[in-house]
């Protein structure tokens, strides 16, 4: 299994949001059957608006080390604005591994250095569509704040603004969607395809041929 903790980091009107999702591929029921992965949400955290970003750090680190009962886990962070500090003191704080998501309105993910990535909303939304409309996410029964993760996710907005043409991806109004971008941040790194996947897909592919 992997873990990917998703972290949305929070500014003035909105909290710091912690989801962790468990990603696992179910055993197969048939010879040479690959199952499709699924995701598992085991923890969903608001950090009380206003709270320091010293806390913040020690409460994600918290998490993320608590995670790491369950397989190899990463720490996906919103790295954009106040968000880059943040990512240098968690790196202080913790030996689990992360990587810096900065938003961009780009067209295409870039990644300046090794463990940064600059990702277009897009791309975090899009994960979270595509893994919905594939009806493989779930939710431990007992996990908090799954009401609200799911009035977030009924509430998201994309619109196409009328003077810049950029896609705008956002809660509507009167909605947070803390809770939505941290799925979204953990959803974007599990989707990623694994070395073992790659080497599997590829085996595939020749066997087609």
């Amino acid at each position: 299994m992997a873990i990917s903790v998703g972290v949305d980091i929070g500014q003035q009107a909105d909290p710091t949001a912690i989801v962790m999702v468990d990603t696992y591929r179910p055993e197969p029921t048939a010879p040479k059957e690959w199952p499709d992965v699924r995701h598992c949400v085991r923890w969903i955290e608001r950090v009380p608006l206003g709270t320091l970003y010293g806390a913040v750090v020690e409460r994600v680190a918290v998490v993320a080390e608590a995670a790491q009962t369950w397989g190899s886990t990463m720490i996906v962070l919103d790295a954009t604005g106040v968000g880059r500090p943040v990512w240098d003191m968690l790196r202080a704080r913790t030996g689990v591994a992360i990587r810096a998501v900065v938003f961009t309105a780009a067209e295409a993910e870039t990644q300046p250095e090794y463990n940064v990535h600059r990702v277009p909303n897009r791309d975090l939304v899009t994960s979270v569509e595509v893994v919905l409309q594939r009806r493989c996410l779930e939710v431990v029964p007992d996990c908090p704040l799954q009401a609200d993760l799911n009035a977030e996710l009924a509430a998201f907005d994309f619109s196409i603004s009328a003077r810049t043409g950029h896609d705008r991806y956002e809660a509507a109004a009167g909605s947070h969607d803390d809770l939505v971008m941290a799925l979204g941040l953990a959803l974007w790194w599990a989707e990623r395809p694994s070395p073992v996947d790659a080497w599997v897909e590829a085996s595939r592919r020749r066997v087609a041929r």
